[in-house]
């Protein structure tokens, strides 16, 4: 269980942060569930199963409390506009999305550590090969020569949805 939470537990943020629209909170469901998980001594056939069980409990989680919070909101201000549930479709889609960018942080975490650290700086930090050469004390073309080779692995780690990748490099450390 500990191996599936370091593999999901971000993921998992993901997805209920897109529904609950609060950082804090999205984490603590997300714990919330693992941890009934846990202790409910639950056994699941396989991976697919697992994931397919906590992306729906944090789901389920999500929409309770937004539920929950305009059940509140009606009391306190009358019949006010709140939030609505979200629908089967969105939380498909960021299902999907939070699961790419899972795989996308597993396959930059596989690189070597110098490839790595290089394409985050380039790629998440936005910082130019001048940059990144001073910060590492290498030269330019040293920095370009890694940052074409990392790119190059991604490609192969990832040729499924490769060119989806780009788009969501800026999620992956929010």
């Amino acid at each position: 269980m500990e191996e599936y939470f370091r593999k999901y537990y971000q993921s998992l943020c993901y997805f209920a942060v897109n529904l609950v629209h609060d950082r804090d909170l999205c984490e603590d469901i997300v714990q919330e569930v693992f941890v009934r998980v846990i202790t409910s001594g639950m056994v699941f056939e396989s991976e697919l199963h697992f994931r397919q069980y906590v992306y729906a409990a944090v789901r389920n989680h999500c929409i309770d409390h937004i539920n929950e919070s305009q059940r509140v909101c009606k009391v306190t201000l009358g019949d006010a506009d709140t939030a609505d549930v979200p629908s089967p479709d969105y939380c498909d889609r960021s299902i999907v999305r939070a699961e790419i960018i899972r795989m996308v942080r597993e396959a930059i975490d596989s690189l070597p550590p110098r490839y790595r650290q290089v394409f985050r700086m380039a790629y998440i930090d936005k910082m130019d090969s001048g940059e990144i050469a001073e910060a590492l004390g290498i030269s330019i073309n040293t920095v370009k020569v890694i940052r074409q080779r990392a790119k190059n692995r991604m490609r192969e780690m990832l040729s499924d949805f490769y060119p989806l990748f780009f788009i969501l490099v800026d999620q992956l450390y929010r």
